[in-house]
């Protein structure tokens, strides 16, 4: 067995996407729970309607705040599992970078 690395450049690439992917997966998951969080804050404070001719709750809960919360949370989502998958990425390419064998 060759005492070097096959592939240097895969080994440096995968552990930089473990990095990003790391980085990203926690960004997402502070953004997923402040959002979380804000959306059931704004619950909290906003004011009720007592009157008889007061809209369903149906359009009251279909607020441009709850809406731009609900699209926080799942783009933060989304950006969780895409840091995910990075970390995954990465760690395969490392593997291969130390195990393929070189020409």
């Amino acid at each position: 067995m060759d005492p070097t690395f096959g592939h240097p450049l895969w080994i440096f690439v995968g552990a930089l996407l473990v990095l990003v992917g790391l980085w990203l997966f926690l960004w997402a998951t502070g953004r997923s729970a402040s959002a979380t969080e804000q959306g059931k804050l704004s619950g909290l404070f906003r004011r009720r309607k007592s009157q008889p001719n007061a809209p369903s709750t149906a359009t009251t809960n279909a607020t441009p705040s709850k809406t731009a919360t609900n699209f926080r949370r799942a783009m933060s989502q989304l950006f969780g599992i895409i840091g995910f998958l990075m970390i995954i990425a990465g760690l395969m390419a490392a593997v291969l970078g130390v195990f393929y064998p070189g020409e």
